[in-house]
């Protein structure tokens, strides 16, 4: 499992590199909707869809209502509604870390629209954040490239120290498996790496402290995300979103943490002033 992991990371990284740092945002936001597509796949089946010409004609639905919105609707609006959806999300999370879900909850989940309207306001969101961090200026790739690594970085540090040393439950009723040891080994090994991109590589006026705290910030909602869609996946009894990439599972399990991290991340920036 771990060897498939490593191998997959391996080609995909640098990819993901190369795409950030050469790609214009116009093409890059073509590339992260395809991205979202293939995860809105994964979350229609995890949803019990079937049937694939409903899956179809529900994606394309979700990817009408993106393009619309991308046209429309000023980014700020679909980064503040994505924001909103995060924020509920902290709540619930929270509340029910160690609890099960009340009936009501777990039947609005089980909600095929209330799904679907998640889904897409989420994914949308996304792409519009990714987006609007890459295209901020000319620190703007290298800026969301940070984002990317800080998460997938915390992911690294959370699930090794977790296996060593990993004993309290950060969110037992959710996902057994978290722990706070695999929480502060997510945090230290993102705030090493924020230390020394600071240092070596952002241009700002920002301070250390506030730079870390952003980090800090971004490590830790995007375990919120990770959650949320264990959440979904509870309430339908689905272990994976997917087996599409090997040793990760499905697109929607590689990118759930950075669903949120990086709309989260979009807003610290643009309160920082960064």
């Amino acid at each position: 499992m771990l060897k498939q992991r490593l191998i997959t990371a391996a080609v995909l990284i640098p990819l993901v590199v190369w795409a950030l740092l050469a790609l214009h945002t116009d093409i890059l936001r073509y590339l992260l909707g395809f991205i979202a597509v293939l995860a809105a796949v994964e979350w229609l089946q995890l949803m019990g869809f079937k049937q694939k010409i409903k899956i179809a004609g529900i994606v394309i639905t979700m990817v009408l209502t993106g393009f619309l919105c991308f046209v429309y609707m000023p980014t700020f609006f679909l980064l503040a509604a994505t924001l909103l959806v995060w924020l509920m999300a902290t709540i619930l999370v929270v509340l029910f870390a160690h609890k099960p879900l009340p009936v009501k909850v777990v039947d609005l989940f089980r909600s095929r629209f209330f799904g679907v309207m998640i889904a897409t306001i989420i994914l949308i969101g996304f792409v519009a954040s990714a987006s609007l961090i890459h295209n901020s200026s000319e620190q703007g790739p290298i800026l969301l490239l940070f984002g990317l690594v800080s998460v997938w970085l915390a992911d690294t540090g959370g699930y090794f120290a977790g296996k060593r040393y990993g004993k309290n439950k950060l969110a037992k009723a959710i996902s057994p498996n978290k722990t706070w040891e695999g929480v502060a080994g997510g945090l230290v090994l993102s705030g090493i790496f924020a230390l020394v991109f600071y240092v070596s590589l952002l241009d700002t006026n920002m301070s250390l402290f506030s730079w870390l705290l952003i980090t800090g910030v971004i490590v830790l909602i995007s375990i919120v995300g990770d959650l949320f869609e264990s959440v979904f996946k509870r309430c339908f009894n689905v272990k994976d979103s997917g087996q599409l990439l090997p040793g990760h599972g499905g697109m929607l399990d590689r990118i759930d943490s950075l669903l949120a991290a990086v709309p989260v991340f979009a807003g610290l920036l643009i309160a920082s002033g960064a």
